[in-house]
């Protein structure tokens, strides 16, 4: 990439961090990166788990070409200051516009030799550079972090401005994520401390929300809802849906974090209350089921009041609206037919904010 990027505003870093594995983090960066590209910033994605390389594998089912180059490339003596070395393995990403990707590489290559690589501070140099490099080329630089905390995320932290952290909602993610926030304030890295997601909530996050910004040492940004859809994404390597519950819980997270730069969702942002009870289902099958519902009980009420007044015109009649019912009862308890009649009603409902704005 040759292009300067296109707002003037400096270039972010960020690093995603968590106090453990599984977390959720790789979803949570490739889903940022999706909406700062569809906001039209150009965003360096990288995968800076040189362990597991995550993130890389994900990527490299359908949205990466060649996952065989990467950092791995850059760690070598030789290459700490060539930036051209970095424009040959920084890879296109399909179906974004802006945005590209920087994969791990042979990571087994780098474990093999990572006694050598620690005592050089190589990985410290290959961070610097990187972020010199794509500072005039990028508007968002974001590198996913192993879970846990060590000297090659501790690395990462130190070359970025920002430190995101992902927690989770049961009792060991929080003591992970306190020894986590502990470590980086020993290691003098408090003051990047940004704020902080909870994920894969299923029930009401008040708690951690509360006692993360006292713990954390950073500000609440979002809860992320457990996402069966966004799940089911990350298992066959595909980007969850910029309109999904997932990634608007996120969206708002970014907005607070950069209020400036990130303009507000569409879509409003789940409140506490609303996580109680929460369904795994999205937007669509909530209003599927609502309209489901709701023609059930108009019918149910219009056989009620016929038979109660002794008016219906037509036996026949009375059975066909009861094997309506019965059809809209097994219709109500299929997540396809939800989400379907939800998307119709949707897009009409666009169709005819649209008209009638005349936009």
């Amino acid at each position: 990439m040759n292009d300067l990027k296109l707002h003037d505003a400096p270039c972010r870093t960020i690093a995603l961090v968590s106090g453990k594995g599984g977390s959720g983090k790789t979803m949570i960066a490739s889903t940022m990166t999706t909406i700062l590209d569809s906001l039209g910033y150009r965003t360096l994605l990288v995968d800076g788990d040189l362990g597991t390389a995550g993130l890389t594998y994900y990527m490299g089912l359908n949205t990466v070409s060649n996952i065989s180059v990467g950092l791995t490339n850059l760690t070598q003596e030789e290459y700490h200051y060539d930036f051209s070395m970095i424009e040959r393995v920084v890879q296109d990403m399909n179906n974004f516009e802006r945005s590209k990707f920087l994969g791990v590489g042979d990571h087994r290559r780098y474990l093999k030799n990572g006694g050598d690589f620690y005592e050089s501070h190589s990985l410290s140099v290959t961070f610097e550079n990187l972020i010199e490099y794509g500072s005039n080329l990028y508007d968002f630089i974001i590198v996913d972090c192993r879970g846990g905390i060590d000297r090659e995320s501790l690395a990462v932290c130190s070359a970025v401005d920002d430190i995101i952290i992902v927690a989770e909602t049961d009792t060991t993610s929080f003591q992970a994520t306190q020894y986590l926030v502990d470590t980086l304030y020993d290691n003098e890295l408090s003051s990047k401390l940004s704020g902080f997601f909870v994920n894969k909530v299923f029930d009401d996050p008040s708690t951690i929300a509360r006692s993360g910004t006292a713990s954390f040492k950073s500000q609440y940004l979002s809860s992320v809802p457990f996402d069966l859809d966004a799940t089911k994404s990350f298992l066959v390597g595909e980007l969850p849906n910029i309109n999904s519950m997932f990634a608007t819980q996120i969206w708002h997270g970014l907005f607070k974090l950069y209020p400036s730069l990130i303009r507000s969702p569409s879509r409003r942002q789940l409140s506490f209350n609303d996580f109680r009870g929460l369904s795994l289902r999205d937007d669509d099958s909530l209003i599927g089921g609502m309209i489901l519902s709701f023609s059930s009980l108009m019918l149910g009420f219009y056989l009620f009041y016929t038979n109660q007044l002794g008016y219906s015109p037509f036996k026949e009649f009375d059975t066909v609206i009861i094997l309506m019912l019965m059809l809209l009862a097994t219709f109500s308890g299929m997540e396809p037919t939800r989400k379907a009649m939800g998307r119709v009603f949707s897009l009409y409902k666009r169709l005819i904010v649209r008209v009638f704005s005349g936009k």
